[in-house]
């Protein structure tokens, strides 16, 4: 997995970047998936991190982190129902196949759970969402990007843009212009700048050789 770092013609940010985009996935995901909790926003409140980031990324992470300490718990709590919760009632709708083919649980979900049992993940019983919300795409990029689990570069570039790129920067767009939204338009911020990021690093990552 060293090959993208060590390519003298890839971005010096690029070093540190792979150092911090599973931690990044985690992150989104946490904030996706659920309200956030306490203990969530006093992570973010203290979020510290190495200037080496592309200069976007770098100013949309200083917006979260000023931006949870801006807001309540209760209040992003809130927001946070009122974007989500409920088919058809919270403004946004965070899945796959609703962006996609304005479908719940379509064809872009059943492609994804193929390719995620090439993958050899298999969906948490304890999850109440399908593989194909924004956090639980969030959670399996998280995985696959780790380094131990020895994913190729080319496989995980491909997962991006088949189940990631391919919607989720709309719906991070749409989040920024949603109604409700307060600190989550700036999670929308951090969501696009760090996805461009990532589009960027994979696509140096699946024209080396690496494993």
């Amino acid at each position: 997995m060293e090959a993208v770092i060590n390519n003298i013609a890839a971005p010096a940010w690029l070093n540190f970047y792979a150092t911090v985009r599973s931690d990044s996935y985690v992150m989104l995901a946490s904030l996706l998936v659920q309200p956030p909790s306490e203990d969530l926003l006093n992570i973010l409140q203290s979020l510290q991190w190495d200037e080496d980031l592309p200069e976007k990324v770098d100013k949309a992470l200083g917006a979260l982190r000023q931006a949870s300490r801006d807001y309540s718990l209760a209040a992003i709590q809130d927001e946070f129902n009122k974007l989500f919760v409920g088919l058809g009632s919270g403004e946004i709708v965070p899945y796959a196949s609703w962006y996609r083919e304005r479908a719940i649980q379509s064809f872009p979900l059943a492609a994804l759970r193929t390719d995620l049992i090439r993958l050899s993940i298999l969906r948490q019983s304890e999850s109440h969402e399908s593989e194909d919300h924004a956090g639980a795409l969030c959670e399996i990029m998280a995985l696959i990007a780790q380094n131990l689990n020895d994913v190729p570069y080319a496989t995980q570039a491909g997962f991006f843009q088949q189940h990631i790129a391919s919607w989720m920067m709309a719906f991070f767009s749409d989040l920024r212009l949603a109604k409700s939204a307060r600190f989550y338009r700036v999670v929308g911020l951090f969501g696009s700048r760090f996805l461009e990021a990532e589009n960027e690093y994979l696509k140096y990552g699946a024209n080396t050789n690496a494993p």
